[in-house]
């Protein structure tokens, strides 16, 4: 029993120290202006400016879209480098020959990464609410908490699964374009999913942020939409999944077969 208490401790320390190393590097890239401020700031004056008379829950929803929106931009672009970053730093084949699981490494960082966006996007958005003078209803705080965490859990899952990709193919600046643009567009967090053809319509179902939305605008205007979560953490416990895999599927190139690139 006390071997596994220490275990336990042992992986919530690396967890913690590549969360801290992440949320370092993440401060210190040039990208973090565009996504965490310029973004969610031109998003924001677009869609709320010509509206007159908004409702509270119309508000919620366009500031909860732009919160997402930004944060998925972080997400391809930070999260899901991690990777593909340690890989042209010559530090993820050190992660996958050392004694730690490398798994708990690349969460870890991935996690701090969602963390940061999360921080800095919610940071962005208030301020420019405040000075817009835009009223956003708060209903349900704790759930709206609630929320958020699983926004981060989605993140750092997406990040572990887009990281993989990048590594073991070599196109991974086209993927991120391939992969952000589709979902700002069907992804249903600036554009209602009713307002999507039906053909296109059914996409949206397969992004957790999608449904992350709807709980968060249920929560802040007082309206529970535990569908929403549950769709959410079980779309986000396959993308972990996938992504598990995936790295899986590194590690054993890297180790046995030697037919990856690690540097």
């Amino acid at each position: 029993m006390s071997d596994l208490v220490e275990r336990g401790a042992t992986a919530l320390e690396v967890l913690v120290i590549s969360a801290r190393m992440q949320i370092s590097q993440t401060l210190s890239a040039t990208t973090t202006v565009v996504f965490a401020f310029i973004q969610p700031v031109v998003l924001l004056i677009v869609t709320l400016l010509p509206l007159q008379d908004p409702t509270p829950r119309q508000v919620s929803n366009i500031v909860v879209g732009v919160l997402l929106t930004a944060f998925w931009t972080a997400t391809v672009w930070g999260s899901g480098s991690v990777l593909r970053h340690d890989r042209a730093m010559g530090t993820l084949a050190h992660s996958l020959s050392g004694v730690m699981d490398a798994r708990l490494v690349v969460i870890g960082k991935g996690l701090g990464s969602s963390a940061i966006s999360i921080v800095l996007v919610s940071l962005t958005v208030g301020a420019v609410m405040v000075v817009l003078r835009r009223l956003v209803v708060l209903e349900r705080p704790g759930w709206l908490l609630l929320g958020l965490l699983a926004v981060l859990a989605s993140g750092a899952a997406v990040g572990l699964l887009v990281g993989s990709i990048f590594v073991l193919t070599r196109y991974g600046p086209q993927l991120s374009s391939a992969l952000m643009y589709p979902v700002f567009l069907l992804g249903g967090m600036l554009i209602p999913p009713d307002l999507l053809p039906p053909a296109l319509r059914w996409v949206s179902y397969g992004i957790s942020l999608r449904w992350l939305q709807q709980f968060l605008v249920g929560a802040a205007t007082g309206e529970l939409e535990l569908r929403a979560l549950a769709f959410a953490i079980a779309l986000t416990l396959l993308y972990g999944l996938l992504g598990v895999l995936l790295f899986q599927r590194i590690v054993t190139r890297a180790r046995r077969d030697s037919t990856l690139e690690l540097f």
